[in-house]
């Protein structure tokens, strides 16, 4: 029986229990990411370069026959070519690192039914969005599609947040 200056805890609710907790276990894998990339980015490079490298031999079979789409084609991966620096890699994992642990900051305290952990959240994710687009240049297919990304997860995530604010102190 509780006393009468003791209340009982508040329950969290089921969903937000769920979307704080994929928030929480993808902030830390990624900030996990983001240490490992910032110690070594030349090994980021060398991914991305692979990569490319194989885009570059599926891609260029089938266009073959558009010679406007190949030219497009050869354009984006020149873009991305010139963006894929150690330097400018560092840079964007270092900006992930401090997004990531704003949104497990944030998703951490919405779990506690704390509402300025939103804010925290909201936070990370316009850091996520912005970063690259410094980082790489708002013209830059590389910064672009990393903006993108981590807008529309970020957005549907705080949609989702948001719908649950009400439950928050």
């Amino acid at each position: 029986m509780l006393e009468n200056n003791e209340s009982a805890p508040t329950l969290v609710p089921r969903f937000l229990k769920i979307i704080c907790y994929l928030t929480i276990f993808g902030s830390i894998y990624m900030i996990f990411t983001s240490v490992s990339a910032i110690s070594s980015p030349e090994t980021v490079t060398q991914a991305m370069t692979k990569s490319m490298e194989s885009w570059q031999d599926i891609f260029q079979k089938s266009m073959q026959s558009d010679p406007q789409a190949e030219q497009k084609f050869e354009e984006i991966l020149t873009d991305l070519s010139n963006a894929n620096t150690s330097s400018n890699m560092r840079d964007n994992s270092f900006f992930s690192m401090i997004s990531n642990l704003l949104t497990l900051i944030g998703a951490w305290m919405m779990l506690r039914l704390r509402k300025k952990g939103f804010h925290f959240y909201l936070l990370g994710n316009i850091i996520a969005v912005v970063a690259p687009l410094l980082v790489f240049g708002s013209d830059n297919f590389l910064g672009f599609s990393y903006a993108i990304f981590a807008g529309m997860t970020g957005g549907l995530f705080t949609v989702l947040y948001a719908l649950k604010i009400k439950y928050m102190q």
